[in-house]
């Protein structure tokens, strides 16, 4: 393993045997991290950093050590962490449901240390393994989401194994149908459906499709379809007798090359070429005819094609995986990859990594020798990012053939001039549309069209930074009506000059239809709105009165449970203390009643120290419990309940310095001896073997302070923060009675009196409890009255 550290998680006592482990895993890097409580075990395994591994015992107390691995395993947060669970050597059924509940590991309790160890570490191993085949398999689905072509792979049977949504969509089919264990003949069915099939028969396209696969040279084919389709696939058969191919839709390209039969040769020619190359590539990527380029997360190169490599021959030798994207393009400037960088190397090299640094971008980029490629970016979620180049070079080439579809375009469009705004092409839907002939359009200025109703000429100006954009507008035709349209604009070069070239819509018809839709909108949205601010003030109240239900069942069940758990110690030492007397009534000796009747007394404060507590937490949770400030003096609270502590147990003495503390301060007498009843009563509790308890007070300005000081077992640092919270009992308390209700309870007395708490201890070494309350207003100005005289 790595020389980073490893986290798992264990149930208390899941680890009693082999004795050692615990040091073992620490030699290995592996911090083992013990639970005593479940539902905390559930808790923090669902959180992040998650545990690398659980151990669990099939036999422990509880017997939650099979029902927490089925837990685990059930929650979608926790069920890939692995679970290795303790069993007896004889426990083959907590074996069997151990791995069925979805353990990777059942290990004898009796194993060495060293076994143990060896077993974790290799599981943890495969964990990591497994993470970054899951990475792996989430960059290669994003891939091929980003293809552009459909992509499909079949096995030896002719069963689908995977394909993208694009295979689906290239048939006109729903990606939803399209599933694995499919056979090519259930999927021809379906293209069957809405005419994406060519025109023969099923049978014989299966066995066209069998001979195609027929050799281990890679295929390309296309088939017209009935739909109108020109579809164009490659094909390239598997090791295993299956096959994986490419499909793509070039019906427009295909129409475009009919046109021009010659080039379509050319193309046709060099596109079978180029494919040729790529006869004994074996890696999807290679399959596709793009440019396919992964990055990490960090932007350097992990995974690319020779389309790659090929479509930047000018820097292509220069590539090494793990170099940074950034690297590359400068070491791209220096061989002059990029012919728009000339001159202005640093502006294009920034423009260039923010597109890259964007969510998802597209844009063209020109290379040496006039080649043009659509480059197509996208980020995925571990924070890396996949990128397509496309070679579009036979598509800029074809625009001039497209221009000869604005002369026969149905819609009316012209070509403006951006300086002086003089129409400088119009074809002849405009000149029927707005019934002015094209002499007079050549004349005329974008703005002799536009309404007197809409801006300045100015502002109907597009912008040329804007490659494309629309707006809505008002014209004028021929013969003076106005009608509204809606116009769309791109940018372009038109005989050397900053032009745009326009197309209109008329929507005259429309907008009338929609100025009566909105106002029956505005009508519905208005009922709508209404019933919505009833419905929520509805909710409102209901999810209140819920909040409160849940309340009351919380402390509910609560009381009930320490009730059922607390109070049966000290009633089962009463009892065997009374049943005791009862055998031994005629030779009962002094000091044997004495000894009885101290257990009974002990028990019987416990319960009125249990019940008081719980009593006085719930006056506080329900306002009943009134702070009244009267004088009182705090050194005669603090000896009457160390007197009351040491006469039930007889075990411990409580050491006070009290001298320093001022002779009367403002409090409630009642809470203040609850509050260090409570401290005492701790401090006896948590020091069985320590007799010596430290009180110490003293005026500190315009407070009294007091320390009460155990020699006892200590808390751990981590648990520190948390002792005020109610029901929490530190790890150290382990086996000692309690209700975690009393320092609570403590806190909230103190801070009712303006004062604080403060806790300070560590495993071992005894706790300190500091106090400090304010004396007092009218206490301070007697002292200062007495110290005057």
């Amino acid at each position: 393993m790595s020389g980073e550290l490893h986290t798992i998680f264990a149930m208390d006592g899941t680890l009693e045997c082999p004795h050692g482990v615990g040091d073992d895993l620490e030699r290995h890097g592996i911090v083992l991290r013990v639970h005593c409580d479940r539902a905390e075990l559930h808790e923090w395994a669902a959180k992040r950093p998650q545990p690398e591994l659980i151990l669990l015992d099939a036999q422990s107390r509880e017997g939650g050590g099979l029902e927490d691995c089925r837990r685990l395993k059930a929650n979608p947060l926790t069920r890939d962490i692995p679970i290795i669970i303790m069993v007896s050597p004889e426990g083959e059924e907590s074996r069997i449901e151990g791995l069925a509940g979805g353990a990777v590991d059942c290990v004898s309790n009796l194993v060495s240390a060293a076994e143990l160890v060896a077993r974790i570490k290799r599981h943890i191993e495969l964990g990591a393994v497994h993470a970054r085949l899951q990475r792996r398999n989430e960059q290669l689905d994003t891939a091929l989401a980003s293809m552009g072509q459909g992509v499909c792979l079949f096995d030896e049977a002719g069963r689908l194994l995977l394909s993208n949504d694009r295979y689906a969509e290239v048939y006109g089919l729903d990606p939803s149908v399209i599933h694995p264990g499919q056979s090519l003949e259930d999927i021809l069915n379906l293209r069957q459906r809405v005419g994406a099939v060519p025109a023969t028969s099923t049978s014989e396209y299966l066995a066209w499709a069998e001979a195609t696969n027929k050799g281990d040279t890679p295929r390309d084919w296309i088939k017209e379809l009935k739909s109108g389709q020109i579809i164009r696939g490659y094909h390239q058969r598997t090791s295993d007798g299956g096959w994986v191919s490419t499909h793509e839709d070039i019906t427009q390209a295909w129409q475009a090359e009919k046109a021009l039969a010659k080039a379509h040769v050319q193309a046709e020619r060099a596109e079978q070429e180029a494919r040729a190359a790529h006869a004994r590539l074996l890696a999807a990527f290679e399959v596709v005819p793009e440019g396919l380029v992964l990055f990490d997360e960090e932007d350097r190169f992990v995974l690319w094609n020779q389309r790659y490599e090929q479509l930047y021959a000018e820097s292509g030798d220069m590539l090494v995986k793990g170099m940074r994207f950034e690297d590359r393009l400068r070491a791209g400037l220096e061989r002059g990859q990029y012919p728009e960088a000339v001159g202005r190397e640093e502006e294009w090299l920034a423009e260039r990594l923010a597109h890259h640094a964007k969510p998802t971008s597209k844009h063209e980029q020109r290379l040496p020798g006039n080649h043009w490629i659509r480059i197509e970016e996208r980020q995925i979620s571990e924070g890396g990012s996949v990128g397509i180049r496309v070679d579009i070079t036979d598509l800029k080439m074809q625009e001039a053939s497209f221009r000869l579809l604005f002369e026969g375009n149905p819609m009316p469009m012209w070509v403006y001039d951006h300086e002086t705004l003089r129409f400088l092409h119009v074809n002849q839907a405009a000149i029927d549309h707005y019934g002015y002939r094209l002499e007079q359009f050549l004349t005329m200025r974008l703005s002799d069209i536009e309404a007197q109703e809409t801006n300045p000429p100015e502002a109907v100006v597009f912008d040329l930074e804007d490659t494309a954009s629309s707006r809505s507008s008002r014209h004028l035709k021929g013969d003076g009506t106005a009608i509204e349209v809606t116009v769309y604009s791109t940018c372009l070069n038109y005989k050397g000059k900053a032009a745009s070239l326009m197309a209109v819509v008329d929507v005259t018809e429309a907008k009338r239809a929609e100025k009566a839709l909105l106002q029956h909108r505005d009508t519905l949205e208005e009922m709508v709105r209404s019933r919505t601010v009833e419905l929520a003030r509805q909710t409102e109240e209901l999810e209140r009165m819920l909040e409160q239900e849940k309340q009351i069942n919380e402390l509910q069940r609560q009381f009930v449970s320490m009730a059922s758990h607390e109070f049966r110690t000290p009633l089962a030492v009463i009892d065997g203390a009374a049943q005791r007397l009862i055998r031994r009534k005629e030779a009962a000796t002094p000091e044997f009643l004495c000894e009885k009747a101290d257990q009974i007394r002990s028990s019987v404060s416990r319960m009125l120290e249990l019940m008081e507590s719980i009593l006085a937490a719930g006056r506080l949770d329900h306002g009943r419990i009134t702070i009244v400030h009267k004088p009182c003096s705090i050194a005669e609270i603090i000896g009457i309940c160390s007197a009351r502590q040491e006469s039930i147990r007889r075990s411990h003495r409580f050491l006070l310095d009290l001298d320093r503390l001022p002779p009367t301060i403002f409090g409630d007498h009642p809470a203040l001896d609850q509050v260090f009843s409570n401290l005492f009563s701790n401090a006896v509790k948590y020091a069985p073997d320590a007799p010596n308890v430290h009180v110490t007070g003293w005026q500190d300005g315009t407070s009294v302070c007091i320390t009460v000081r155990d020699e006892g077992i200590g808390i751990d640092t981590d648990d520190l923060p948390k002792m005020f919270q109610r029901y929490f009992r530190a790890r150290s308390s382990t086996g000692i009675a309690g209700t975690g209700i009393g320092l609570n309870l403590v806190k909230q007395i103190i801070e009712l009196h303006g004062g604080t708490i403060e806790v300070a201890s560590s495993r071992g070494n005894g706790t300190t409890f500091t106090l400090r309350l304010p004396i007092g207003a009218e206490i301070l100005d007697e002292l200062r009255v007495a110290g005057a005289r």
